[in-house]
């Protein structure tokens, strides 16, 4: 009776082993199973969102292409401002332009917390200009504007009597204006980094 109460005993050990182990086993595999699957959601939110991030791109590239041709995205584009100014002068038929660029800085009417942070910049330019009459200046915006040299605000004018000190001609500024426009700008640059 000996041999098979030890037997059974062995026999009782070893199935206990086997179960204790293919437990073991089963939980080491329920948890590989849980991170798969926490992976494979993770995996799929980002190719999600990475078609998403796509579509925003595709939607918005043209716009973002026509900004880039005007002027706005990307550095200053001085040289093209000056000559808008120059050309913009001869098709309205005006005595001259002369002008003067600040430095350029941070634009600051952003609203704090601002996504675009200080990426907008801006550069002030103060416009001279002989006119004959008030039609002249609006006639020389309309022409800055389809010329499209950059993107700016106007941010004022005045305009003062010139003093006639010879006799009058047949064509003669009768008016001065002053303005003050920003040359806008932002820089992708920055948002990258």
């Amino acid at each position: 009776m000996r041999l098979p109460v030890i037997a059974l005993v062995i026999a009782l050990v070893a199935s206990y082993a086997m179960v204790e182990y293919t437990s073991q086993q089963h939980l080491q595999s329920s948890k590989r199973y849980q991170n798969d699957q926490t992976a494979l959601r993770d995996a799929q939110t980002r190719f999600q969102r990475s078609g998403d991030e796509r579509q925003t791109v595709l939607h918005y590239l043209q716009t973002y292409r026509q900004l880039e041709k005007l002027g706005f995205v990307g550095v200053e584009q001085r040289l093209n401002w000056v000559e808008g100014l120059r050309s913009a002068n001869e098709k309205a038929g005006l005595f001259g332009v002369d002008y003067q660029i600040g430095a350029q800085e941070s634009f600051p009417y952003l609203a704090k917390g601002d996504p675009l942070g200080d990426r907008v910049r801006r550069s002030q330019m103060k416009v001279a200009l002989g006119l004959v009459h008030e039609e002249d200046l609006m006639r020389f915006f309309g022409a800055l504007a389809a010329q499209r040299p950059g993107l700016y605000t106007l941010n004022g004018c005045s305009m003062d009597r010139v003093t006639k000190e010879s006799a009058p001609a047949a064509r003669q500024q009768n008016l001065k204006a002053s303005c003050e426009l920003s040359w806008m700008t932002i820089d992708p640059e920055k948002a990258a980094k």
